[in-house]
């Protein structure tokens, strides 16, 4: 009878509400990436707004392409008293497998908050999927 007269309120569910902040938040701190494949190589565009070019790496390493990108706090002195204090250290990171990637290759370029790859292909893809016929 309790329940019909004080129905659950899903939004007011106190674990429920904490997962969904949380995962808002983890939404707004993702590293966002457009990974495209061409015949003859692969482009990576990775959104890092507020980076500069000097906290960001990349890595290819045994196939596995990691972009991260760490900011952290200025300890500055000031006399003036935070009401809210939500910059802070971020660190952002995405790995991806890539193969048939000439390493040696590699070209980065960072512009405008926005990290640009360039993974040229060991050998370009010039034959067609093969189709393969179920029995």
């Amino acid at each position: 009878m309790a329940g019909l007269l004080f129905p659950k309120k899903d939004w007011l569910d106190g674990e429920e509400l904490v997962g969904r902040l949380m995962n808002s938040f983890n939404e707004d701190r993702k590293l966002n990436v457009d990974v495209q494949e061409f015949s003859d190589h692969y482009e990576v565009k990775a959104d890092l707004p507020g980076f500069e070019k000097a906290e960001i790496t990349v890595e290819y390493d045994s196939e596995i392409l990691i972009i991260a990108a760490e900011h952290a706090e200025q300890k500055a002195e000031t006399t003036g008293r935070y009401l809210r204090k939500e910059r802070s250290t971020t660190a952002l990171r995405r790995q991806f497998v890539v193969k048939n990637v000439d390493e040696n290759q590699i070209t980065a370029t960072f512009e405008n908050g926005v990290l640009t790859l360039n993974l040229p292909k060991l050998e370009a893809d010039r034959s067609t999927p093969k189709k393969i016929d179920i029995q």
